[in-house]
């Protein structure tokens, strides 16, 4: 029998439209691997009728990037049937945690051959993310971030964005309270994932798979310091400063200065405060079939 599927994608994901050719020819792929895929387009005000199609699904794939499966998380959790993943956005982190290459025909190999493990989820303000919750610098520039200049250029766009506004923004400190203890910073990190923006290893001891998050915390309020922070994340040794913090917890609160930003998976998500904590549900994920339990 066939695995009937919901493929839910963003026709703007990426750098390019996910035009009406190659949507057949996905479709067509997919089934050659034994999977019947229904198409919805992500919507926010179709959130009802992809709850009601995915009661007939026994597999919901996202085809997208990290932005289209941090909207699609809600409707993802409540679902409960194992999810997977086709690369197609402007950044792809959490295909990169899941070892899911990013050529589509590769992707739709592991959708058909491959096994499901369980990962954990963060909420922010009740709010779920899969990767991460920047504070500071990095919520302010992805508000800056305009959307035709993502599409032009993907990653590059949120680079080019920081170069031009990184200077001018005040680093306002804020209270970061992880329960045992709490610290001053102007930037956080606080991650469910190895990977930040694609390639920096900010927090490189996390796992989407552990029921704790990563919180990295750089306090200087210094714009020059922040190039040694950049640098140090390229080079592996960031966790090594004297001004870098970095802890394991559960549950974290954040306060301070309402107009310091939040960004939640590369996505706008308001201002402090926030609460944020390791949330008890769970999603299940369809990885290769040669992943092991332990790691990543």
């Amino acid at each position: 029998m066939p695995t009937k599927a919901l493929l839910v994608y963003n026709p703007v994901a990426g750098r390019s439209a996910l035009a009406e050719s190659r949507l057949k020819q996905l479709s067509e792929k997919l089934a050659a691997v034994g999977i019947v895929a229904e198409l919805h387009v992500v919507h926010p005000d179709r959130g009802a009728e992809m709850a009601q199609k995915l009661r007939e699904k026994s597999l919901l794939i996202i085809c997208g990037g990290d932005g289209t499966i941090h909207n699609v998380l809600p409707d993802a959790v409540n679902a409960k049937v194992p999810v997977g993943i086709l690369p197609a956005g402007t950044a792809n982190v959490l295909a990169r945690e899941l070892d899911i290459p990013t050529s589509m025909d590769g992707a739709i190999q592991i959708l058909g051959k491959g096994r499901t493990r369980l990962m954990r989820l963060g909420k922010a303000n009740g709010r779920y993310f899969h990767l991460m919750a920047g504070i500071g610098a990095d919520g302010y520039i992805i508000n800056q971030v305009g959307l035709s200049l993502k599409r032009f250029l993907g990653v590059a766009a949120f680079y080019l964005t920081a170069i031009s506004k990184f200077w001018s923004y005040k680093l306002r400190p804020f209270q970061v309270d992880l329960g045992h203890s709490s610290h001053t910073a102007t930037f956080a990190v606080i991650s469910n994932a190895r990977y930040y923006g694609g390639h920096l290893l900010l927090t490189p001891h996390a796992s989407v798979f552990d029921d704790m998050l990563d919180v990295c915390l750089f306090t200087s309020t210094n714009h020059i310091r922040f190039l040694s922070y950049l640098w140090g994340s390229l080079k592996g040794n960031h966790l090594t400063y004297y001004d870098v913090i970095y802890e394991k917890v559960r549950r974290i609160e954040v306060s301070g200065d309402q107009s310091v930003h939040v960004q939640l998976d590369g996505e706008v998500a308001g201002h402090l405060p926030m609460k944020i904590v390791s949330d008890e549900g769970r999603l299940e994920v369809v990885v290769p079939s040669s992943a092991t339990d332990s790691g990543h």
